[in-house]
């Protein structure tokens, strides 16, 4: 069983005509999740509380968000309080909808993983995957393992976690010396707690999936993880108008069949969240066949 988590007021989630990001990209993902055969319920979302935004935000930033004080034209802030805290209330949704025979969770309008812990940033108000990762521990998932393959590095989730053995973090991503955000992801950075695997433009896809898919099992066979979060933006596409890199179809099936059998081996459960993705409809297709391979190597 698969729990999507859905309501039309997440399609409020919108940066209005002219902005890359468009509540359409969640439409369109849900209306392709609702064509598979996969057995699946849909969870209405629910706003996350100040104390739960809290987790991760400052009082003063969550504040001047309700305010509609600062953000940028990149990232408008104006009205989005509501919003970006039912975004976040459905990834905690997704989390509590876990049970011992229901182990895959999907928050669609998530994954918003540049937002610092004062700052929205790159479209990202509340950054909803380290909040739902230090909730996830109160609910006793005591070691969040959160992958990341959107085509820019997530670093504010990266720096949120950076001194927290508890929470590892990988992000798999166009190399940041050509992609936004420019200043992190580099694997110069990588520690205890992280892994950034950069991909350069021109990379060949078949030794992309060697790098990534012979260094994840070994880390999730080391680090054991009681959750699994994955931040699934699909903007590395080869067609996307953000990327500059070359992943198909075959790159974002085969690390999900590989993370699927992983986590059915080790009996963790698996948070899907959205993430980047701005080639329509082909983004909606990516994110239905990345939850259907979850769904078919977790049964």
């Amino acid at each position: 069983m698969v729990n999507i988590i859905w309501g039309d007021k997440l399609l409020e989630y919108d940066f209005g005509d002219g902005h890359p990001l468009r509540s359409v990209r969640c439409k369109m993902g849900i209306e392709e999740l609702l064509k598979s055969n996969m057995n699946y319920k849909i969870i209405e979302p629910r706003y996350a509380l100040e104390e739960e935004i809290a987790l991760f935000h400052t009082k003063d930033y969550i504040e001047s968000i309700k305010n509609n004080k600062g953000g940028s034209a990149e990232t408008p802030i104006k009205n989005m309080y509501n919003p970006a805290r039912l975004s976040v209330g459905s990834t905690l949704a997704a989390i509590d909808s876990i049970t011992e025979e229901e182990k895959i969770s999907v928050n669609i309008c998530g994954g918003w993983h540049h937002a610092f812990e004062n700052e929205a940033r790159g479209f990202c108000i509340f950054n909803d995957v380290v909040i739902g990762a230090k909730y996830a521990q109160k609910k006793g998932y005591n070691k969040i393992m959160i992958i990341d393959w959107d085509v820019h590095h997530g670093d504010g989730t990266q720096r949120a976690f950076l001194n927290d053995d508890s929470v590892y973090t990988i992000s798999i991503h166009q190399d940041p010396s050509t992609q936004y955000p420019y200043l992190s992801g580099y694997t110069s950075e990588n520690r205890v707690t992280n892994l950034n695997i950069p991909i350069m433009p021109g990379e060949n896809e078949q030794e992309i999936m060697k790098k990534v898919l012979s260094n994840i099992p070994n880390e999730i066979r080391g680090f054991k993880p009681d959750m699994l979060m994955i931040q699934m933006g699909v903007d590395g596409y080869k067609y996307d108008p953000m990327s500059s890199i070359d992943l198909s179809e075959r790159f974002y099936e085969s690390i999900s069949v590989v993370l699927g059998r992983c986590a059915k081996k080790n009996r963790f459960p698996v948070i899907l969240l959205g993430g980047g993705g701005f080639y329509f409809p082909k983004t909606a297709e990516l994110w239905r066949l990345i939850v259907e391979m979850f769904e078919s190597n977790m049964r």
